[in-house]
């Protein structure tokens, strides 16, 4: 074999000589027949053999086989990279719903590298244990509730974060102090915007939540957990929405006032429930995954405020919760 062959090719080289012996010993249309390859190409493979030798005979790919995709959906997929900082499979489900394109990953993941930010790689770090995961069966069998703190013009602001273990749902409200007033306010509210019976509230330890407002939650015939002290992850959903919220609400604006940010938030609640396609959701928005879980939601009756509920305090410790009519 020529050593001017590449050794990747050799194997090609060995079966185009191959045909083009049967082609002049028999005939173009035997070899064609013997070996499946069409007349032309045959005429093609004879002319270069003729002309180079062997080297004529090496494939001569194109360096670049131009995209089968339009240059519209190429320019999609680079917003999706740079201005929504989203990876592959985001983009996948957003070109399939938004704009009604079916893209592979790995065509999208050529497009991100050629433009310059290729596969989303995070830096490996150790973790504890992976806990199980699950999700509620019905809407309203646990809201995950928490606090996060954000920047208006240098002053400190709250945003209370209900979020539904099932659908996602999600109510979101601004305050400009974090203590049991605007926790119970924004209880009432949340009571108010999400659409199903809530029957278990879940939020930390904070002070922000005592008991105080653990009587509220029982008078309002639900029940409250707390998670255990340092384990956020038992709060997982809700937590991971908050970073939902800084990559693409609060980074990408700066806001003039609480009032601003207040009836921003409320439009990025919105969007949220009813635009925003969740990965988690298998590509739906909450408010679809609420409407396939509705055959879901159990009749049970709400339990009586007169029902023992027990409650933790702020500190981890056992409290229980005055009965009425009761001994205190």
């Amino acid at each position: 074999m020529d050593p001017r062959i590449p050794a990747q090719y050799r194997w090609r080289v060995r079966r185009r000589l191959m045909v083009l012996r049967l082609a002049h010993a028999e005939s173009q249309a035997a070899a064609s027949r013997r070996y499946g390859v069409d007349a032309k190409t045959i005429r093609r493979w004879t002319q270069r053999w003729r002309c180079e030798g062997l080297v004529g005979l090496i494939p001569k790919y194109p360096a670049r086989r131009p995209r089968r995709i339009p240059e519209p959906v190429v320019g999609l997929i680079r917003t999706a990279r740079f201005e929504y900082r989203w990876g592959a499979a985001r983009t996948q489900i957003w070109l399939a719903r938004v704009h009604q394109y079916r893209v592979n990953t790995r065509t999208i993941q050529r497009v991100f590298r050629d433009v310059g930010m290729p596969y989303l790689i995070r830096a490996r770090r150790r973790r504890p244990r992976q806990l199980t995961l699950f999700e509620k069966d019905a809407p309203g069998d646990s809201v995950q509730v928490d606090v996060k703190v954000v920047k208006i013009r240098d002053a400190k602001a709250y945003q209370y974060t209900a979020l539904d273990d099932c659908t996602r749902m999600r109510v979101l409200r601004l305050y400009p102090h974090l203590n049991v007033r605007s926790s119970l306010d924004f209880f009432a509210q949340v009571q108010e915007a999400l659409p199903f019976r809530i029957r278990r509230v879940q939020c930390d330890n904070g002070a922000e939540f005592p008991f105080r407002f653990a009587l509220a939650v029982q008078r309002a015939g639900m029940r409250l957990r707390y998670i255990a002290p340092r384990k956020p992850e038992q709060n997982g959903k809700v937590e991971r929405s908050h970073r939902i919220d800084d990559e693409e609400f609060w980074h990408r604006q700066r806001f003039a006032s609480l009032e601003e940010a207040t009836l921003a938030l409320r439009d990025w609640e919105h969007r949220y429930n009813y635009e925003r396609f969740s990965l988690a959701l298998g590509g739906r928005t909450p408010v679809e995954k609420l409407a396939h879980s509705r055959h879901r939601i159990r009749p049970d009756p709400i339990p009586s405020t007169s029902e023992h509920v027990p409650a933790t305090s702020y500190r981890g410790r056992a409290q229980r919760v005055p009965q009425p009519g009761g001994q205190s």
